[in-house]
């Protein structure tokens, strides 16, 4: 299974981080490829955090590729992680990770990880040349939203 994993120090506290990553409704606004997130079903309390379900849709216009799958998702507030994982649709495996630790005063270290197999051989070697070009995009997608949300951390 392709793994990729990206991380970069953030101005952010790993609340404000961890805020970014969990606000899967919001990943089309920032989040490269992906066009469409909604929450299906209930939200589930557990005594890790919280688990409910999403159905997102990536899309890359250069390849003319349009997936839309499900993941369960898993926010686990008191370590700073996000999970999701699917095997619906085109993908036979995929979790990502968003894993966010102190980095010092008002600093984080955001860490994206993206782990999948594809059911399509053909489908998978396509789409692994997108992958490894797009978990840095992501991180890079990352900082700019935190950018944007709290201008005050950067000052």
């Amino acid at each position: 299974m392709p793994r990729f994993t990206a991380s970069r120090r953030v101005p952010l506290t790993p609340d404000q981080a961890y805020a970014i990553a969990s606000d899967v409704q919001s990943y089309p606004a920032f989040v490269p490829l992906v066009r469409r997130a909604m929450i299906r079903g209930p939200r589930t309390a557990t005594a890790e955090g919280e688990r409910f379900e999403a159905e997102l849709v990536v899309a890359y216009d250069k390849l003319h590729l349009r997936e839309s799958f499900v993941s369960k998702v898993l926010l686990e507030p008191q370590h700073h992680r996000v999970t999701a994982r699917s095997s619906d649709g085109p993908v036979k495996h995929l979790e990502t990770i968003w894993q966010i630790t102190a980095a010092g005063a008002g600093a984080s270290e955001v860490a994206f990880t993206l782990d999948y197999t594809m059911r399509s051989l053909p489908l998978q070697l396509l789409i692994g040349s997108v992958f490894n070009i797009g978990a840095e995009r992501i991180m890079s997608a990352f900082e700019a939203r935190g950018k944007e949300l709290y201008p005050q951390a950067l000052a």
